[in-house]
């Protein structure tokens, strides 16, 4: 009966109380949740910037799901310190304000009030929230060494033999990783045990951005391989998480052997990965003005999305199930390594390959946020490019790559394409084969329309044994053409699968808790990309305005060794129409719907 006076107190809050017909009978069976906590392995969850945009957006939802996951099928219970720069007597009220009737509904759904009506999973989510997840929410100040200090003797009073391990989330600027990883090694890293089970772990997560070029990530990878095992260190990338990303990966894995033969330059013509966004920079200038469009997106993003592109061509006994989960997950980015370090820049000096450009209404966003014109600016900030790379493997050396990334256009895509050559698929089709998988689509579309992985051929007569990844179904029975995401019913989803949309956060940080590596950067694969990508970044931020200069004129500014020249586009139009005239008279790629 404790749980039902706590669910119906918790519907009074949403000023309902014409469901006790319906749930009385749910609320009196008896709780699944297993109440033994001594039975279960602890793992002390640590939340550093637990007060910012990014965890109240994306964090605490997915550590809320992963708690409950956790407690229902691993027998793991998960204590969460909320770490911010904020006094423990502000910090505390922040918690409980933030787990309010809002949360509640973003990670347990709305409760169906006017049909009177809950399903089973909603009640169980609304108890562990309120009896188990809430009470094992601290804050604790994270701003000095003290405080670390603090929160290291804090674990220690809470730590007895079934402490499993610690995750650490640096939810903080990249400016102070250094320091902070610094004060979890010293103060924050689990005690080795003398006798019975194996040590606690530690798992220190960091996002990207990683640097901002060669040497700044050499500097800061240098400093923490000294603090830190590999397999202690997660760098994170959001886009890995991305559902469809998440899935690709799958489809690969296990159709490496049927595709690896037909996944390399003798079949593929080019690969093309884009991203753009609708958005403009506005009240975004100061942070964007320091980064630009290569930084932001296409090294932090379209780089890992171009490793998994081409994941086929690996040897395809790497994805053997007999393999170790951390042996596979060091065989992947040894391949990936090998892949990045064989990737050749473009010319820096011909926008047939290196195409930079910046929307027109920039300069009145930088000037109303920085007050002060852009002409005073020491650099260029590019909002749009695409550039072109080969590569030096055999498996790839007759294979173009595009990154392409832009903000301000007509239309919100990611997507990656793979053009195949013409008459590898004559027996099948007429026409040249692509592989296209579609990542995002504008915000609210429906997902069998922003979520496919599509073949513009029948696929399946030339490889009738590729497999389905799982949660994803053929849009049409009689079409094997299209794979779609299946969709939930919500009445059918466990109970830490309602609310709000999965996000990339709720894939990485069940990874993160497997102890699964293969879904993060690794810190040579990094700096490998910064090696390929910092000549790029610099080029581009050298450039000066093209003013109404066409790219003929381009060019021929270029022959004589004059300044190379950037394009502008206005906000809200494609931005690559210069690029793809410039390259008139080479092969151009397959059609592609304008952006």
């Amino acid at each position: 009966m404790r749980l039902l006076s706590i669910v119906l107190a918790f519907l009074g809050v949403f000023g309902a109380a014409t469901q006790l017909h319906h749930t009385a009978a749910i609320l009196q069976s008896p709780r699944e949740f297993p109440t033994d906590a001594e039975s279960f392995h602890v793992v002390n969850v640590i939340v550093a910037g637990a007060t910012g945009d990014l965890a109240a957006k994306y964090l605490w939802v997915a550590l809320f799901r992963l708690a409950l996951e956790g407690q229902s099928t691993f027998k793991r219970t998960f204590r969460f310190f909320a770490g911010a720069s904020d006094t423990l007597e502000r910090g505390s009220a922040w918690i409980e304000t933030f787990f309010d009737k809002t949360f509640a509904e973003r990670v347990c759904g709305a409760i169906g009030i006017e049909q009177g009506q809950a399903s089973t999973a909603q009640i169980k989510c609304l108890e562990f929230l309120e009896t188990e997840f809430k009470p094992n929410v601290e804050y604790a100040p994270l701003r000095t060494e003290g405080h670390y200090r603090n929160l290291g003797s804090r674990l220690m009073e809470t730590n007895d033999q079934t402490e499993e391990g610690r995750i650490v989330y640096l939810a903080i600027p990249p400016q102070f990783f250094l320091q902070s990883c610094k004060m979890i090694h010293r103060h924050l890293r689990p005690a080795r045990r003398e006798i019975g089970s194996a040590d606690p772990f530690l798992r220190v997560v960091v996002e990207k951005p990683f640097g901002r070029d060669l040497q700044s990530a050499h500097e800061l990878a240098t400093r923490l391989r000294a603090l830190y095992k590999n397999e202690e260190l997660y760098v994170m990338d959001h886009y890995a998480g991305k559902p469809v990303v998440h899935s690709l990966r799958n489809y690969f894995q296990i159709n490496a052997a049927a595709l690896h033969p037909i996944w390399n330059s003798q079949r593929i013509r080019d690969i093309h990965i884009e991203m753009t966004e609708t958005s403009t920079l506005e009240n975004r200038v100061h942070y964007f003005d320091s980064a630009g469009i290569i930084r932001d997106i296409v090294v932090n993003h379209l780089q890992l999305l171009l490793n998994v592109a081409v994941t086929p061509s690996f040897e395809s006994s790497i994805f053997s199930a007999s393999i170790p989960p951390n042996e596979f997950a060091r065989k992947l980015h040894d391949a990936q390594l090998r892949f990045v370090k064989a990737l050749k820049r473009p010319s820096l000096q011909t926008s047939k390959s290196f195409f930079v450009a910046q929307y027109d209404e920039y300069a009145v966003h930088y000037e109303d946020e920085m007050d002060k014109h852009i002409a005073q600016s020491n650099h260029f900030t590019p909002t749009a490019a695409m550039i072109e790379l080969t590569s030096s493997l055999d498996a790839w050396k007759n294979t173009t790559f595009h990154l392409a990334a832009a903000k301000a256009t007509a239309k919100r895509l990611l997507a990656i394409t793979a053009t195949f050559k013409d008459g590898l698929f004559s027996s099948i089709e007429a026409q040249a084969c692509t592989f296209t998988v579609i990542i995002q689509r504008e915000l609210n579309a429906d997902f069998r329309h922003s979520h496919q992985i599509e073949w513009s051929c029948d696929i399946e007569k030339l490889l009738p044994e590729l497999q389905i990844p799982v949660g994803w179904e053929y849009l049409s029975p009689d079409d094997h053409r299209i794979l779609i995401p299946i969709e939930a019913n919500g009445f059918e989803a466990a109970e830490w699968e309602l609310g709000d949309e999965p996000s990339a956060y709720d894939i990485l940080l069940r990874e993160v808790a497997r102890g699964s590596m293969e879904h993060f950067a690794d810190l040579d694969e990094i700096e490998a990309a910064w090696a390929l990508w910092t000549p790029v970044v610099n080029a581009a931020e050298s450039m000066v305005s093209s003013d109404s200069e066409t790219n003929e004129q381009h060019e021929a500014d270029l022959s004589h060794g004059t300044e190379r020249k950037h394009a502008s586009y206005p906000a809200g139009t494609s931005p690559w129409k210069q690029f793809y005239h410039s390259r008139s008279q080479n092969v151009a790629p397959s059609p592609r719907e304008e952006l």
